[in-house]
């Protein structure tokens, strides 16, 4: 059978493309996908140091009020890091600077974005931190983009995100016990629904 459209004069006009799908294959106990309408992701990080850990989609980092798209690190006030917009159980679980705590955060999803400007034109970031140091001028941050997501889904999907209606005019660095790559399924931003 031929993949052609066929026109009402009875020419071919394109083949017409296959049935989308997705492939994935995983080692050990994960499964491998031909097709699927819908699936629930892992990503899976490959840090610095050449080693691979599973993202903790549980949460996600938050960082309002700098410039994802000018560098590939921000330097966050540490008075607005970590202190604010955040529930007393995860800032008790990533607070302190431990060696510890700086490894869960950086399997945590980030968005980054500068305050809302009220324009339709702002975009956020989707990215992952790669290193925190933290210093005397503040705290370093480094982080690997991953792609630009539209402003608008800061606003609205706010609810969701469990963002204060004041937050997006707050610089600030915080944790949010949300799972982001599901709300950014249902947005549509984020492949699998």
């Amino acid at each position: 059978m031929s993949n052609d459209l066929i026109r009402k004069d009875g020419n071919s006009i394109s083949s017409i493309p296959p049935a989308p799908t997705f492939s994935a294959h995983a080692e050990g106990d994960g499964i491998a996908v031909g097709y699927a309408d819908s699936f629930a992701p892992t990503v899976n990080l490959f840090l610095p140091d050449g080693s691979k850990t599973t993202s903790n989609p549980e949460y996600f980092n938050l960082i309002i009020g700098y410039d994802p798209f000018e560098k590939d690190h921000i330097l966050v006030d540490p008075q607005r890091s970590l202190t604010e917009y955040i529930s007393d159980e995860v800032k008790e679980q990533f607070c302190g600077w431990t060696a510890a705590a700086i490894e869960e955060i950086k399997k945590l999803p980030t968005i980054i974005t500068q305050e809302w400007d009220r324009t339709d034109t702002q975009h956020a970031v989707f990215a992952f931190i790669r290193d925190l140091k933290v210093q005397d001028n503040g705290v370093k941050v480094r982080f690997q983009k991953y792609f630009p997501i539209p402003f608008s889904f800061l606003i609205d999907y706010s609810a969701d995100l469990a963002m204060n209606r004041f937050e997006i005019y707050r610089t600030h660095w915080t944790i949010k016990k949300v799972d982001l790559l599901d709300v950014m399924q249902d947005a549509g931003i984020f492949p699998g629904k």
